[in-house]
């Protein structure tokens, strides 16, 4: 992680900001919204083969307990942080927020 992140320091310093990002801030809305949908639930899936994963091993039933928590834990911790969001957002702005939803599952 350490060199992943270093290396986005690295490429997001030499790229530099954005033209015009904050001066026109509404023209910077997310142009296909089930797109970025389909792009959470991908991630969201991926992190079952990630986290479970982790585990290194179902060969006794402790592991394998041990890999349905973190498989429930994933579920759990995401879709509430989902949840969340849309309703602070809901109750800010009375709009639902679907990228914010799914900016709180990915956080």
């Amino acid at each position: 992680h350490m060199c992943g992140g270093v290396g986005a320091l690295v490429g997001a310093t030499i790229v530099g900001p954005r033209l015009n990002r904050f001066e026109n801030p509404e023209e910077f809305v997310p142009h296909s919204m089930p797109m970025v949908v389909l792009g959470t639930f991908i991630l969201w899936f991926g992190w079952y083969g990630f986290n479970c994963g982790s585990t290194l091993a179902m060969s006794s039933s402790s592991s394998a307990t041990m890999a349905a928590q973190v498989a429930m834990n994933t579920t759990i911790s995401a879709s509430v942080c989902g949840l969340v969001v849309l309703c602070l957002r809901f109750a800010m702005s009375r709009k639902y927020d679907i990228g914010g939803m799914c900016n709180g599952i990915l956080a």
